[in-house]
């Protein structure tokens, strides 16, 4: 199934499950087939892009980002609008759901750091070949809102990492994650937006399984690296 028709046919199963105050709909094989192959890596960030198609891997990266801010609001549609005001209950609902969404979120956000990781060489490339129109596209920050966004990404998946019972699946998954796309995330920032990140990583140390500090400690490597990609340099 093609990565678009997956999208839409889980978008009107959440949407049914959340009318119905049901979410256990959203474990069901069907919902599971759906999930998989909108994430399918193999199908989907494996192939050998070309600079032309970062619009089209922009788009299937989309897809995952819209699945997965649905899922973190499951639930919130139900709620009072003054109750929805306090961001500290939005906060809440989304850490519920998190638990809840496990083997859901568990194939969404790495998909979403592998995305931002298979970019990197495309954003690099694309960076040498693009007329000042299209440099002018990316707004008044230029490239610097790139960095931003890769750097953003990184370390709202780091808090959710962070935000996870010890122990969970979700949380030891999203711990892989983090060190296998550490380096490329890296490659995109300038050394000094780095320091936020690595600093985070280390903070996170003592909240993660000790047979998962290793992996962590990876992570920070990469951050520690003085490797600058086009995106860095510019």
């Amino acid at each position: 199934m093609a990565q678009y028709e997956a999208t839409r046919d889980y978008l009107q199963l959440l949407q049914q499950a959340d009318a119905d105050n049901a979410p256990e709909q959203l474990d069901s094989p069907r919902a599971m087939q759906l999930l998989a192959a909108v994430t399918n890596t193999t199908d989907v960030l494996a192939p050998d892009y070309a600079t032309a198609d970062l619009s089209l891997l922009t788009n299937a990266c989309q897809y995952g980002v819209t699945l997965s801010t649905r899922l973190m609001q499951f639930g919130m549609g139900a709620m009072p609008a003054a109750v929805l005001l306090h961001s500290g209950e939005q906060a809440r609902q989304g850490n519920r759901n998190a638990e809840r969404f496990q083997a859901q979120l568990g194939l969404l956000l790495p998909y979403l750091l592998q995305c931002g990781a298979r970019m990197q060489p495309l954003v690099d490339t694309w960076l040498t070949v693009a007329t000042p129109a299209e440099l002018a596209g990316l707004g008044p920050g230029g490239t610097d809102t790139l960095r931003r966004n890769a750097q953003r990404q990184y370390l709202e998946m780091l808090e959710v990492m962070r935000a996870q019972p010890a122990g969970s699946t979700l949380k030891r998954t999203l711990v892989h994650a983090l060190a296998e796309t550490a380096a490329p995330y890296a490659q995109m920032l300038q050394l000094e937006q780095r320091q936020p990140v690595r600093d985070a990583l280390k903070d996170a140390l003592e909240q993660v399984d000790p047979s998962d500090v290793p992996l962590l400690q990876q992570a920070i490597a990469g951050f520690s690296s003085d490797h600058c990609g086009t995106l860095c340099q510019s």
